[in-house]
Protein backbone atom coordinates (compact mmCIF):
# COMPACT_ATOMS: atom_id res chain seq x y z
CA UNK A 1 0.00 0.00 0.00
CA UNK A 2 1.13 3.97 -0.84
CA UNK A 3 1.87 5.83 2.22
CA UNK A 4 2.76 9.61 2.61
CA UNK A 5 5.02 10.41 5.37
CA UNK A 6 5.81 13.41 6.45
CA UNK A 7 8.84 14.88 8.63
CA UNK A 8 9.65 17.50 10.17
CA UNK A 9 12.49 18.35 12.44
CA UNK A 10 14.79 20.76 14.50
CA UNK A 11 18.70 20.91 14.78
CA UNK A 12 20.34 22.32 18.08
CA UNK A 13 22.93 24.34 17.93
CA UNK A 14 22.91 23.72 13.47
CA UNK A 15 24.90 25.57 11.06
CA UNK A 16 23.77 25.96 7.46
CA UNK A 17 26.29 23.07 6.33
CA UNK A 18 24.28 20.54 9.17
CA UNK A 19 20.68 21.96 7.41
CA UNK A 20 22.35 20.75 3.69
CA UNK A 21 23.35 17.27 5.23
CA UNK A 22 20.33 16.40 6.44
CA UNK A 23 18.26 17.57 3.36
CA UNK A 24 20.59 15.01 1.48
CA UNK A 25 20.45 12.61 3.48
CA UNK A 26 16.65 12.96 3.43
CA UNK A 27 16.12 12.94 -0.13
CA UNK A 28 18.77 10.40 -0.42
CA UNK A 29 15.64 8.24 1.88
CA UNK A 30 13.01 9.36 -0.61
CA UNK A 31 11.85 12.91 1.67
CA UNK A 32 12.05 15.73 -0.42
CA UNK A 33 11.27 19.59 0.49
CA UNK A 34 8.64 20.20 -2.04
CA UNK A 35 6.06 18.04 -3.07
CA UNK A 36 4.40 17.87 -6.61
CA UNK A 37 0.13 18.20 -6.76
CA UNK A 38 -2.14 16.87 -9.29
CA UNK A 39 -1.17 19.59 -11.89
CA UNK A 40 2.14 18.56 -11.76
CA UNK A 41 3.86 21.81 -10.45
CA UNK A 42 6.31 21.33 -7.12
CA UNK A 43 5.43 23.08 -4.27
CA UNK A 44 8.00 24.30 -1.54
CA UNK A 45 7.11 22.56 1.82
CA UNK A 46 7.53 24.89 5.05
CA UNK A 47 10.90 25.36 6.14
CA UNK A 48 12.20 21.63 7.90
CA UNK A 49 10.00 19.91 6.57
CA UNK A 50 10.61 17.09 4.02
CA UNK A 51 7.48 14.17 2.46
CA UNK A 52 7.66 11.54 -0.01
CA UNK A 53 5.36 8.32 -0.65
CA UNK A 54 6.71 5.38 0.12
CA UNK A 55 5.11 1.75 -0.20
CA UNK A 56 4.76 -0.67 2.89
CA UNK A 57 2.98 -3.27 5.16
CA UNK A 58 1.41 -0.88 6.59
CA UNK A 59 1.96 2.87 8.33
CA UNK A 60 3.46 2.04 11.72
CA UNK A 61 5.99 -0.21 9.43
CA UNK A 62 6.64 2.84 7.26
CA UNK A 63 7.39 4.94 10.11
CA UNK A 64 9.22 2.68 11.98
CA UNK A 65 11.54 2.35 9.16
CA UNK A 66 11.35 6.28 8.52
CA UNK A 67 12.66 6.82 12.15
CA UNK A 68 15.68 4.27 12.06
CA UNK A 69 16.75 6.31 8.47
CA UNK A 70 16.38 9.77 9.96
CA UNK A 71 17.91 9.44 13.42
CA UNK A 72 21.04 7.45 10.94
CA UNK A 73 21.53 10.65 8.49
CA UNK A 74 21.46 12.94 11.88
CA UNK A 75 24.33 10.25 13.89
CA UNK A 76 26.25 10.17 10.60
CA UNK A 77 26.32 13.91 10.11
CA UNK A 78 26.81 13.91 13.78
CA UNK A 79 23.89 16.52 14.45
CA UNK A 80 21.69 16.37 17.37
CA UNK A 81 17.90 17.47 18.10
CA UNK A 82 14.24 16.43 17.20
CA UNK A 83 12.87 14.55 14.35
CA UNK A 84 8.52 14.25 13.63
CA UNK A 85 7.49 11.25 11.68
CA UNK A 86 4.13 11.04 10.50
CA UNK A 87 2.66 8.63 7.90
CA UNK A 88 -0.63 8.35 6.99
CA UNK A 89 -2.70 6.05 3.98
CA UNK A 90 -5.85 7.15 1.58
CA UNK A 91 -4.48 10.74 2.08
CA UNK A 92 -4.81 13.53 0.76
CA UNK A 93 -3.52 17.08 1.35
CA UNK A 94 -3.38 20.40 0.50
CA UNK A 95 -1.77 23.54 0.66
CA UNK A 96 -3.65 27.60 1.89
CA UNK A 97 -1.61 30.63 1.87
CA UNK A 98 -3.25 33.16 3.57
Amino acid sequence: MSYLAIVSFDIKNGDADDYDNVYKGFEAIGLKKTITPDNGKAIMLPTTTTAGEFTGQSAATVRDSLCTDTQAVFTRNNIHGEIFVAVGGDWAWGRRTP
